[in-house]
């Protein structure tokens, strides 16, 4: 048995997670522009309008398109995206990625690069779509994991083993070396960084009400496409005709945003359960709770193992 979306077949086989996500962009939507009555006011304090803060929303003046980025939720392939709406060349294959995020090397337009009162209006105006893409929270905290802990070993180092003690030091690269997922999932308690604290947190809460679509990683190929087809230049062309249909992938002629979904789809489970145990499921669902409660980001709870596999707290290792 198959399921069909955005014309990927996905296998009987896909978690239960992707099954119920296939139609959350219009329940958030509808939630969102219900909560849209109550109109907030940006404060140079608010994070969203931090000076120089790598994860501050992007601007698509062309489209009135104001972007939420979260790391590990596609944000690399969205920023190739507007670089290319801005008429910017194509990155550099000799400059690090690393780099595309930086605010003062990408060339891209932050909300924090205006005044407050235009900021305001990109913030609230009806005119202006305010978009954000999330991604199941056991998923990117794993992807996490394997990219910053694993594939990055400087980089977890640079910002999690500097103890002013040599022993705690030491142990820290050693459990690092050894990809300790116990160790990293109880660091990200005091050693905290956008890539793997919730996603919730990477927002002001006053400005999720203001959202008016949210997209999702185990979907993105058609949230991405529906969330372009939805904003529109000035001319009156959509920014899928414009940039999205096509000039994507290794041979330039795949659409934006088109990955394998069907192998994603079927590997998932499989995947995140050669990771998690019973009970560093439980202390994720434990610490990151506020994904699943959010009333905007709204993701479906599921559960990697059966219930007679859950351990009580006081036999996990990790609480």
């Amino acid at each position: 048995m198959t399921l069909t979306m955005n014309n990927v077949l996905l296998s009987e086989n896909v978690p239960a997670f992707m099954k119920q996500s296939f139609h959350r962009g219009e329940v958030v939507e509808k939630r969102t522009k219900e909560a849209n009555d109550h109109v907030p006011l940006l404060k140079h304090t608010d994070l969203i309008y931090e000076t120089g803060r790598w994860g501050n929303p992007l601007v698509v003046k062309e489209y009135k398109l104001l972007f939420f980025t979260i790391p590990k939720v596609a944000c690399t392939e969205w920023k190739l995206l507007f670089r290319r709406i801005l008429g910017l060349p194509e990155w550099p294959k000799d400059v690090p990625l690393l780099y595309l995020h930086d605010p003062t090397k990408n060339q891209l337009p932050y909300l924090s690069n205006f005044t407050m009162k235009e900021a305001q209006e990109m913030l609230t105006s009806k005119e202006w779509t305010r978009a954000v893409f999330v991604r199941e929270p056991k998923e990117r905290v794993l992807s996490a994991f394997l990219n910053k802990f694993v594939e990055e070993p400087d980089f977890y180092v640079n910002k999690c083993c500097k103890f002013k003690s040599k022993i705690e030091k030491n142990y820290c690269i050693q459990k690092r070396e050894e990809g300790d997922f116990i160790y990293f999932l109880n660091r990200t308690l005091d050693c905290r960084n956008p890539h793997w604290t919730p996603q919730s947190e990477a927002v002001d809460k006053k400005w999720w009400k203001q959202m008016t679509f949210v997209g999702y990683m185990d979907q993105v190929a058609g949230d991405a496409e529906r969330l372009l087809k939805s904003i529109h230049s000035s001319e009156g062309t959509s920014a899928w005709e414009d940039f999205g249909k096509t000039g994507w992938g290794p041979h330039g002629s795949a659409a934006f945003m088109v990955r394998d979904t069907a192998h994603h789809a079927t590997n998932a489970h499989d995947k995140l359960k050669k990771y998690y145990t019973p009970c560093t499921e439980k202390f994720l669902e434990n610490h990151w709770a506020q994904e699943w409660n959010h009333d905007i980001i709204h993701f479906e709870m599921f559960h990697l193992f059966n219930d007679d596999e859950y351990q009580n707290d006081k036999e996990c290792k990790i609480v």
